[in-house]
C-alpha cells in the first residue's frame, strides 16, 4: 500500500457548514433534494448540521446531481454566494478577530484542515498583487467545477466582509471551462471571470493586505488560536498532499519546500512517510496525476500549461509521466473523458 491507497478514501471529510443550505436551493430550483442525497450516498440528514462533517468525495457527488437535477449549472456560485465567514465556525472566528486582512487570510490558509480535508486555500502574493485561492487536492472528486464556484463565491463575500463593501477583485480565475452562460459569474463579481486556469482564485492589489478589520478582537483571537491549535490537523498523508497542492499553485513543491512548510526536517518528514507506508515521491506523483486528470477532465487549459502547473520544465516529460500513470496519453484521456461526459449529458444522466 503507497500514495493515496494508504489514507482510505472515506476519511477525507469536509465540514458541512454553509453547504447545509443545499437542500432548500434546490427545493427552490424546483427538485428534491432527498432523491440527490440519496444517488450520492448520504443521508437524508447529513447536510443538518453545519459543524457536522461528510466525505469530500460525497459532496462532489451530491453538487453534479444538484446541477444535473435542477439543470442549474452554476448551483454552486448560486450556494456560495450566500456563505460568510460566520459559517465557517472556528475558521471564520480566526479570521473575524485577526487585525488586517492579510493576517485574517493568512489564518484560513494556515487551519483551512478545520474545515476540509480535500481542498486547500493558499496565498500567493507577488508584488502590487495577490491571488486567494484553492485548488482540490482529494483525488478522483467528481462535482470539481461546482466545488471551485461555491469556494471563489464564498471568498469573494469573505474578502467583502473583512474589507468592507468597496473590495472588487481585478480578476477572477476558475480552473474549470467556461459555461455556456457566464452571466451569474459575471452578476456576482462584477466582472467576467478568466475559465481555464490551472487554480482557482481571486486576484487584489496587495495593499488591500494592510486593511484593518473593523471588531476585531485580539483577547476572542487569542481563545479561538489556542483551540485551532488544539486540534489535530491530520495523518501525515493528507498533511503532505496538502502542502504538495499549495506547493504546485505557487512554486514550491520540492521535498525541501514541503518539509519547511510543515515545520520539521527532511528526514523526519521521510521517516513519517515511511512509517505511513509511502513515500515523499510516491504522494508527489499522485497529486500530480490527480490534478492533472482533474485539469484535463474540466478544462480546456492546452498541456503545456497543465506541464507547468505539475512543475514540469515541458509538455514531454508530462506526457511521459501521464502515459506511466494511466497507459495513454493525457490528450487522449481529456478526448475520451470529455466525450463520456457529452455522451452521458445527452443521455439525460450526467
Amino acid at each position: 500500500m503507497s500514495g493515496f491507497a494508504s489514507v482510505p478514501i472515506d476519511t477525507w471529510t469536509q465540514r458541512v457548514g454553509a453547504f447545509a443550505a443545499l437542500p432548500a436551493l434546490i427545493r427552490e430550483l424546483g427538485s428534491d433534494p432527498f432523491t440527490a442525497l440519496s444517488a450520492a450516498r448520504l443521508a437524508p440528514d447529513a447536510l443538518d448540521d453545519p459543524g457536522g462533517r461528510i466525505t469530500y468525495q460525497a459532496l462532489g457527488r451530491f453538487l453534479d446531481l444538484a446541477a444535473e437535477r435542477t439543470q442549474c449549472a452554476h448551483i454552486g456560485l448560486l450556494a456560495g454566494r450566500f456563505w460568510h465567514l460566520r459559517d465557517l465556525g472556528l475558521l471564520g472566528g480566526l479570521a473575524l478577530n485577526s487585525a488586517t486582512v492579510g493576517d485574517a487570510l493568512h489564518a484560513l490558509v494556515h487551519h483551512q484542515h478545520l474545515n476540509s480535508e480535500g481542498g486547500a486555500a493558499f496565498l500567493m502574493e507577488r508584488g502590487d498583487w495577490t491571488d486567494f485561492g484553492y485548488a482540490i487536492y482529494c483525488p478522483n472528486v467528481p462535482g470539481a467545477n461546482q466545488i471551485a464556484d461555491a469556494v471563489v463565491a464564498g471568498g469573494f463575500n469573505y474578502m467583502r466582509e473583512l474589507s468592507g463593501g468597496g473590495w472588487q477583485p481585478t480578476a477572477v480565475l476558475l480552473a474549470h471551462a467556461p459555461p455556456c452562460d457566464v452571466s451569474p459569474h459575471r452578476a456576482l463579481f462584477k466582472l467576467t471571470p478568466r475559465f481555464d486556469t490551472d487554480c482557482s482564485a481571486l486576484r487584489f492589489p496587495t495593499r488591500w493586505m494592510e486593511t484593518r478589520v473593523a471588531g476585531a478582537d485580539i483577547r476572542r483571537l487569542r481563545r479561538l488560536e489556542a483551540r485551532a491549535a488544539a486540534v489535530d490537523d491530520g495523518a501525515v498523508v493528507k498533511r503532505v498532499c496538502r502542502a504538495l497542492r499549495i506547493g504546485l499553485a505557487t512554486g514550491g513543491s520540492s521535498g525541501n519546500d514541503i518539509a519547511k512548510a510543515l515545520h520539521i526536517n527532511r528526514r523526519t518528514l521521510n521517516r513519517h512517510l515511511e512509517a505511513a507506508g509511502t513515500t515523499f515521491q510516491e504522494l508527489l506523483d499522485d497529486v500530480r496525476y490527480a490534478t492533472a486528470r482533474q485539469l484535463l477532465a474540466g478544462s480546456h487549459l492546452p498541456l503545456d500549461d497543465v506541464a507547468a502547473a505539475l512543475g514540469y520544465g515541458g509538455v514531454t516529460q508530462f506526457m511521459r509521466r501521464f502515459r506511466c500513470w494511466s497507459g495513454g496519453s493525457p490528450g487522449d484521456w481529456r478526448r475520451k473523458v470529455q466525450r463520456a461526459d457529452a455522451s452521458a449529458l445527452a443521455a439525460g444522466t450526467a
